[in-house]
């Protein structure tokens, strides 16, 4: 059972009562509109009582899960920053492209800041080459598309003469 569906009497209770404050000052006033501010009083408060209730529904925050999760990913990337072994490198590598995680290395792309970090220069003479990026120092990581960490990388750069 939902919250809302279980706070409908609630709500119809609060209405009844409020309808009966309002008839009650009336007759006991005479007054009309003692009557209906006695009803917009009773209204009010119902409204506020109502709202004070917690909702089920609603959780707090993102579920536990969701956070686990994030933690296990950025956990698993540390991890694989620093390991040496091959072994564990390449099974740490599997398990995120299991969950979705994916290495970016973006060798002979074009650089661009909002996606790449730059870690260094390499000159080069060819034209053609300047402002792509010649390797990966680090590896980025993008959890569905969503880019956890950009990758730091070596950006081919005009050769001064």
């Amino acid at each position: 059972m939902s919250s809302r569906s279980s706070l409908v009497p609630a709500v119809g209770v609060a209405a009844f009562l409020a309808l009966l404050t309002g008839v009650g000052s009336y007759l006991a006033s005479g007054r009309l509109l003692v009557g209906l501010i006695g009803l917009v009083g009773a209204l009010v408060a119902s409204a506020a009582v109502l709202m004070l209730l917690p909702d089920e529904s609603r959780p707090a925050e993102a579920p536990a899960g969701d956070q686990d999760r994030s933690n296990l990913v950025q956990t698993c990337i540390y991890v694989r920053d620093r390991v040496t072994s091959t072994a564990l490198a390449n099974r740490l590598d599997q398990a995120l492209t299991e969950v979705g995680v994916r290495t970016v290395e973006p060798t002979g792309e074009r650089f661009d800041p909002g996606h790449h970090e730059a870690g260094g220069a390499l000159p080069t003479t060819d034209e053609t080459l300047v402002g792509t990026i010649a390797a990966v120092e680090a590896p980025g990581y993008a959890d569905h598309g969503v880019l956890l960490r950009p990758p730091v990388v070596t950006v081919y750069q005009r050769r001064q003469a």
